[in-house]
């Protein structure tokens, strides 16, 4: 909340009166002048009491504390350095790379510092991504710049978040392409160019309304295709079904038609795809593309892999991104009768930070229904994330502590 003063821009002058103003009075007539027989007495003015000096601010403690239903949330203020600052906004935009190197890069510049927080985020990072080797070298310059034992490799969590596509690069299509989806478009499909598998997530795509969006989708999928990434699909079964749907009404674009075929392709239906593209091609009278297995398709997690949520706990795992928006809506439905949740951030390698406005939305909406949030077990990079966009003003936020 801020606090707005309204200076003053000053106090009127008292208006002096005309019978005694000096320029005003007529000049004495000496001859005139008669003494009064009774003077005029004084008037008595009474000089108010002085006021009591108010008390001087008692200056604002850098860490308040206040009650949200019962619950004790701390309102730090995240103070951090530019490059410490610019690391984490690095990685929740999926720039692993400039996170890593900003790091390394200030623990090499201030060879004085007895700072571990930058160490422990890039000790986070390289288990996330499973650099293990990094990892041991930077233990190493740990235990020479601290004098003490290094954190140890977490094998639990490495592995989780690489099975669980915590560094995969993720990107949903939406409706249409706004300038900011383009450029996260194109940001996307640079980083798949590194990556050995993807996400992409068609939950919200309607049939494109024109064909260049249609092209765009298309071009995106085939780029990915050639450069022989796995992908994981979110969506993609619903969106053949509308497509399928357009298909039977005649209203298919070859543009589309061959859109259905790449996705029919990419979930591995090869009775489907053939069906499809013996139609295309009389449709078109041009040879239909071939089929050809994928590398390896991942759809939506399979149900046993999957951690249930269970008392007051609710897992996330994996990568926060985009495409996650069921587990935000899963959220809000196992706390909907709890007066508290708890939200465990243990296997989560990475917050993407395109999903941080509906993080931000679910848990304002948790907390003014009265429930108490707290996330537990978060990584360096992901508690620091959720403080630097405000989650800890009205949620508790517990680091995993390394040892």
């Amino acid at each position: 909340m801020f606090t707005f003063f309204r200076k003053d821009k000053g106090r009127k002058k008292p208006v002096i009166p005309d019978r005694v103003k000096p320029d005003a009075m007529p000049a004495p007539d000496k001859a005139a002048a008669k003494p009064q027989s009774t003077p005029t007495p004084p008037v008595a003015v009474k000089t108010p009491a002085p006021r009591p000096a108010a008390p001087a601010p008692e200056p604002e403690p850098a860490q308040t504390a206040s009650m949200n239903n019962g619950f004790m949330v701390q309102e730090l203020d995240v103070l951090l350095v530019p490059e410490v600052e610019d690391a984490v906004m690095f990685y929740a935009n999926g720039r692993t790379g400039e996170a890593t190197a900003t790091l390394n890069r200030y623990i090499l510049d201030n060879p004085d510092s007895r700072d571990p927080q930058p160490w422990r985020m890039l000790f986070d990072i390289y288990e996330a991504t499973g650099q293990r080797q990094p990892f041991e070298d930077l233990a190493m310059d740990f235990a020479v710049r601290f004098e003490r034992s290094p954190p140890t490799w977490r094998p639990a969590q490495a592995s989780s978040a690489v099975d669980n596509t915590a560094s995969i690069p993720t990107f949903a299509f939406g409706a249409g392409l706004s300038p900011q989806d383009k450029a996260a478009l194109e940001h996307f499909l640079r980083e798949c160019e590194s990556a050995d598998s993807v996400a992409l997530d068609f939950q919200k795509t309607p049939i494109p309304a024109n064909e260049a969006y249609a092209r765009t989708i298309l071009d995106s999928l085939s780029r990915i295709v050639a450069g022989g990434k796995a992908i994981r699909l979110t969506g993609s079964e619903a969106f053949v079904v509308r497509l399928n749907a357009t298909r039977a009404g005649g209203q298919l674009n070859e543009t589309l038609w061959l859109l259905l075929l790449m996705l029919l392709q990419l979930q591995g239906k090869a009775d489907a795809f053939d069906a499809a593209a013996l139609e295309y091609a009389v449709r078109f009278e041009i040879s239909p593309p071939s089929y050809s297995a994928p590398k390896r398709v991942s759809a939506e997690p399979e149900a046993a892999d999957a951690i249930g949520p269970s008392g007051l706990e609710f897992p996330m795992r994996g990568l926060i991104g985009p495409g996650a928006a069921s587990v935000f809506a899963e959220l809000r439905q196992f706390a909907a009768p709890l007066p508290r949740v708890e939200i465990d951030l243990g296997q989560v390698g990475r917050i993407d930070f395109g999903v941080v406005g509906l993080l931000m939305e679910t848990v304002m909406n948790l907390v003014q229904a009265g429930k108490q949030v707290v996330f537990k077990d978060g990584n360096e990079m992901v508690c620091l994330l959720l403080q630097l966009v405000g989650v800890g003003q009205i949620a508790a936020i517990l680091p995993k502590t390394r040892k």
